[in-house]
């Protein structure tokens, strides 16, 4: 058999590499006929995304800066004048005015201050208790349902039964529950124990917490569950050589390991806290006494109730700049933290 010569060689690379050049040209060189053809597929995403994306965006930022009411505004800018210059901001300065710091901090606590602050206060107190526990419970509820106990998948199943009914539905059961003839106070009167918790301006807020974390913590537990499936057993087996117990390889594979999952559970934590919106109108429409009204029940009510679109579009971008604001920097922060192990 005779072997192929260094001039047979050459040649077959030359071939190669025309062939490689003429597909390479067939593929990417760009002609009329491939940039109108890639055109004519890309103008219905365009449309659709222009029409019901952000068109209405767009819209509802001009409208933010106009006095409209549904049955009495034509869409005028609505002026205001701050430090001596005229400005198209009207609904801004009534919403955040009074300024909080120009005033006395201690009357936030009541419901005949500037509405908005009112709101931001329920919604932050509700964040801040609602977030943590959500996050710490979900952990904890996985990290139980990964190891070997028996009904594993009925206790999933139980935990993640609440984040199946909707919102309104958990409102209006919850309601139930608690309200003075509920089943809670059945079982709490003959200790002499049965309030109205449901009805009280002072307990509906903590109430309204509950239901959140009833419902939010099945959620992080699933996605929790799915971040400990890729942390590989050798991780594990190699702290059990070195030595280490339990609780330690838990702060030093498991947690750095679900360093992701964290971020995106405190990321959607955060973001459906400051939304939340259809348990608390279910539960108490607000109420009592505002005690319930968040950031997106007052939008609801401006909005809806009112009339007064413009202000509801100003607060709704309020909302969106502090939830906003707030990934950005949360983002950052996370991109700077190094894995530790």
């Amino acid at each position: 058999m005779s072997t192929p010569s260094e001039s047979d060689e050459l040649s077959a690379s030359r071939l190669g590499t025309s062939i490689r050049t003429a597909l390479s040209n067939l593929v990417d060189r760009p002609t009329e006929e491939n940039n109108l053809a890639g055109f004519l597929f890309v103008i219905p995403n365009v449309v659709a995304f222009t029409m019901f994306l952000l068109g209405p965006i767009v819209y509802a930022f001009v409208l933010s800066f106009q006095e409209w009411n549904l049955f009495l505004g034509t869409g005028e800018l609505y002026w205001t004048e701050i430090y001596g210059v005229r400005l198209p901001v009207g609904n801004y300065a009534d919403i955040l005015q009074p300024w909080p710091w120009a005033n006395d901090w201690a009357s936030l606590s009541s419901p005949s201050y500037s509405l908005w602050w009112f709101a931001v206060r329920n919604t932050v107190l509700y964040t801040a208790v609602v977030v943590p526990v959500q996050i710490v419970g979900g952990f904890l509820v996985a990290l139980a349902l990964d190891s070997r106990i028996r009904g594993k998948k009925v206790y999933r199943a139980a935990y993640f039964l609440p984040v199946m009914l909707s919102a309104a539905a958990s409102g209006v059961i919850w309601r139930w529950v608690l309200s003075e003839n509920g089943v809670i106070n059945e079982f709490l009167r003959p200790l002499g124990l049965a309030y109205g918790w449901a009805n009280s301006p002072d307990t509906a807020l903590g109430a309204l917490m509950l239901i959140g974390l009833w419902g939010g913590i099945g959620f992080n537990m699933i996605l929790y569950l799915a971040g400990l499936q890729n942390i590989p057993d050798e991780l594990y087996e190699a702290a059990r050589i070195d030595g280490a117990n339990g609780l330690q390889r838990i702060r030093h594979v498991t947690w750095p390991n679900l360093r992701n999952t964290h971020f995106f559970v405190t990321v959607l934590a955060i973001i459906g806290t400051f939304q939340v919106f259809g348990i608390a109108l279910a539960f108490a429409e607000g109420g009592p006494a505002r005690a319930t009204t968040t950031i997106v029940v007052l939008i609801y009510e401006t909005a809806f109730v009112q009339s007064s679109f413009g202000r509801a579009t100003a607060m709704a971008f309020l909302l969106f700049a502090v939830v906003f604001v707030f990934s950005y920097f949360r983002y950052r922060l996370e991109q700077q933290e190094e894995v530790s192990y």
